[in-house]
């Protein structure tokens, strides 16, 4: 139960931000705007196309070639050896989690729930750094996320410590983005830098909004609260609020774009 409200504070806190931003940014259109005066402000470093590679991608960029290979190989099949690697990926994700969790319990134990606890619990700010720079370094902020669910799950984490982290890997994301859009040449170059900066807006006037007031902080923890009790009680449950919102509802958003003619 603990692991899940940490891992759906992190998406009801990003489900809060857009009910708040999307309708003001579709009536005033102030984060375009303010993206365009942001990407005039260092248009000297945009359509330089800045060469730059992910640390990490370089690390394990060879995994993916040589499973790749073998899979291709026993299964003779490109379609059944991409379904090979699909399955296998999982399984290999829920079995790492697993040994994960097991890890943190055995450091319950030691101390390290103290440490934890009084590290990311000392400051706001604090845990949001720690998140950010964990992020930048992967460039994922999944990975930040699904290093606290574990931590979460093994007791070490509570889930008032955890958010603030959640909402540091939102920002510390945004630069992959900028990266990309620094990477790019070309007299449209600046419009890639300028959907960069929406989405570091985006998440600093949601952090700024939400955060701060504990009334309004406490809506996405409570809702993260119910969530896991629900989940808790029925595995069905969780299931269909991931469906629901990660695809019911992109889809639902999509259909009333097309037919309000955005």
């Amino acid at each position: 139960g603990r692991a899940f409200a940490v891992a759906t504070c992190h998406d009801l806190f990003n489900l809060g931000a857009v009910a708040i931003l999307l309708p003001i940014e579709i009536a005033t259109g102030f984060l375009a705007r303010s993206a365009g005066v942001v990407s005039g402000w260092f248009g000297g470093f945009i359509g330089r196309g800045v060469d730059y590679e992910s640390p990490l991608k370089g690390l394990i960029e060879w995994v993916p070639h040589v499973l790749g290979g073998v899979a291709a190989w026993l299964t003779r099949s490109e379609t059944q050896a991409s379904a090979v690697l699909a399955v296998g990926s999982a399984v290999v994700l829920v079995l790492t989690l697993g040994l994960l969790v097991r890890t943190l319990k055995g450091l319950t134990a030691s101390g390290a729930e103290d440490t934890v606890g009084r590290v990311l619990g000392r400051s706001a700010l604090l845990a949001m750094g720690v998140g950010a720079f964990v992020t930048i370094l992967a460039q994922s902020s999944s990975i930040t996320t699904s290093m606290l669910v574990p931590l979460a799950g093994a007791g070490l984490l509570a889930l008032d410590d955890a958010f603030p982290v959640t909402l540091g890997a939102n920002v510390g994301t945004t630069v992959t983005a900028f990266l990309a859009a620094l990477a790019v040449s070309g007299p449209n170059a600046h419009f890639g830098f300028e959907i960069a900066t929406v989405h570091l807006l985006f998440n600093l006037i949601g952090i700024g909004l939400i955060y701060p007031i504990r009334r309004i902080r406490e809506i996405p923890l409570a809702g993260a609260r119910f969530l896991a009790r629900v989940a808790v009680r029925s595995r069905t449950a969780a299931l269909a609020y991931v469906v629901l919102v990660f695809y019911g509802l992109p889809a639902l958003l999509l259909l009333l774009g097309r037919a309000l003619g955005y």
